[in-house]
């Protein structure tokens, strides 16, 4: 690595934090403002995610189906396709995910053969619901975006179909699902924290995806594609093509997400509408700058701010939709190309001519 992409690997990061650090600077003047006692509601926003170890563990089990998400958002990202089915995927795997454990439960089958299953469902129903947004771009050249968007729509009614009518359980008085058997359930660990043992998932799924973005061939051709799909093209890499791949590997992720959150939190499917996670992971994604190693800092980041959302909401007078400012804030500062550029040409232009004076002393 040269000094220039040092500088601009490093620039990257720092434009990372100095969003992030006026994005919380914002949240803390927004609650002084709003706030009938801003001392206090300051304090709980900031200390009270970490107020107790139950709060704590709540932190990292938000993170993990931020973090999967994240990573699903990453192969969008890295090709220049957001297409944002993940929203559905997520709610859409569970619900698989619920119906062949069902099916299955009388086999009686033990957690180490029945949760890999789970998974493989939960990636096959990825696969074929990104493939429909994806094929449609490839072949009919339809706005991903938009067909994505519109296709969500369907899979929430898809899944309440399921729900209602093919694995209802009719002996409780809420729409619920029949309880899933105990060998998808994945515990809780760390005693008092109650951390979902899906944390192990997660962290599985970003060294995988770490690996595949920067240690094999398709990792290379993925960003390049992203980078410069004309290049990508006249160096003989078909942009179509490995575009199209990588919408089917990030809704593999998203169905992974899904899975994780059903096994870890629910006995029951009992969602009718979408969770929003798969748009969190758009966030997280653009936190990382589609660096899947950065996607768990940003997944922690974002569901601090939400855990301190939700405590001065319990605790103060103060909304947790607040919280979406602060999103918005984010994603303008880390997704403008433009902030903190100019520091950034100036430290290389400052290396090239270091370099060049060196170059010129050692020549004479």
């Amino acid at each position: 690595m040269n000094k220039t992409q040092k500088i601009e690997s490093m620039m990257e990061v720092v434009r990372i934090l100095v969003g992030l650090v006026i994005a919380y600077a914002v949240a803390l003047a927004i609650l002084f403002a709003i706030s009938e006692d801003p001392i206090y509601i300051v304090q709980q926003f900031v200390l009270g995610p970490f107020s107790s170890p139950r709060r704590i563990g709540t932190i990292i089990n938000l993170a993990i189906p931020f973090t999967i998400c994240g990573l699903s958002m990453c192969f969008m990202y890295a090709v220049n396709k957001f297409n944002l089915v993940g929203e559905g995927i997520f709610m859409l795997s569970a619900c698989m995910v619920t119906w062949v454990s069902i099916l299955l439960a009388p086999m009686n089958l033990p957690s180490v053969v029945m949760v890999p299953v789970m998974l493989i469902v939960a990636m096959l129903t990825g696969i074929a619901v990104s493939f429909i947004p994806a094929i449609m771009d490839r072949k009919f050249n339809a706005n991903v975006v938009v067909v994505s968007l519109m296709l969500n729509s369907v899979i929430q009614s898809l899944a309440t179909w399921i729900l209602r009518y093919q694995m209802r359980d009719s002996s409780i008085a809420y729409l619920g699902s029949l309880e899933t058997p105990a060998s998808i359930q994945l515990p809780k660990i760390f005693g008092s924290f109650r951390i979902q043992s899906g944390l192990f998932i997660a962290i599985i799924c970003v060294v995988v995806v770490a690996i595949l973005f920067y240690k094999t061939a398709f990792g290379w051709k993925m960003r390049l594609v992203g980078a410069n799909p004309r290049f990508a093209t006249a160096v003989g890499l078909s942009a179509v093509s490995i575009s199209f791949i990588a919408q089917l590997a990030g809704g593999a992720f998203a169905g992974i997400a899904g899975a994780t959150e059903m096994m870890s939190n629910y006995t029951r499917f009992q969602w009718t509408t979408t969770t929003q996670h798969g748009f969190d992971g758009l966030l997280v994604a653009v936190l990382a700058k589609k660096n899947p190693v950065l996607v768990p800092i940003g997944a922690l980041f974002l569901a601090y701010i939400r855990i301190g959302a939700d405590v001065v909401n319990t605790s103060g007078d103060i909304p947790t939709e607040f919280v979406t400012v602060i999103q918005g804030i984010i994603i303008l500062l880390v997704a403008a190309e433009s902030f903190l550029s100019g520091t950034k040409n100036k430290l290389i232009f400052k290396a090239a001519e270091k370099e060049e004076k060196a170059k010129e002393a050692k020549a004479a």
